[in-house]
């Protein structure tokens, strides 16, 4: 007794090893294109960086850095690393919790506020809106006068 195997079911086995087939090579070229524009993308964003505003250096000249090493202890800051591209020093400047009383986290900035009170200076919109507010203060004391 032969069986016989019928006309679809070898129809049936061939195509699906006709579309595994196919979707590994769709996979190999897709994955090829994917990874060959990387390398243009990264270096499109590192000249996109170079060319969007950078944030300034706190110390901008000698007499800043002066005054800045003198209010130190012991009249010595400590050079944290050199950005070479930016060519810009970083100094570490270290403070015991106990000096700082504002809830800070890694990246914050500090200044002193109207109060006199060391704060957070705020970011995003609100950050905008107080630099606004800020500036506007400072355009009437310049213009009117006063404290």
């Amino acid at each position: 007794m032969r069986r016989h195997i019928p006309s679809w079911a070898v129809q049936f086995t061939v195509g699906i090893a006709l579309v595994l087939i196919a979707i590994g090579i769709f996979a190999a070229l897709l994955g090829a294109a994917v990874r060959g524009p990387t390398a243009f993308f990264d270096e499109l964003g590192k000249s996109v960086a170079r060319l969007a505003p950078q944030p300034q250096p706190a110390i901008r000249d000698d007499g800043q850095l002066k005054v800045l090493i003198n209010a130190m202890p012991d009249g010595k800051l400590q050079v944290g690393s050199i950005v070479e591209d930016q060519n810009e020093v970083v100094f570490t400047v270290t403070a015991p919790r106990s000096a700082v009383r504002a809830a800070v986290k890694p990246g914050d900035e500090l200044r002193i506020g109207r109060d006199g009170n060391v704060e957070i200076v705020p970011t995003g919109i609100p950050g905008v809106l107080d630099q606004l507010q800020r500036t506007i203060e400072d355009l009437k004391k310049r213009f009117f006068g006063g404290p």
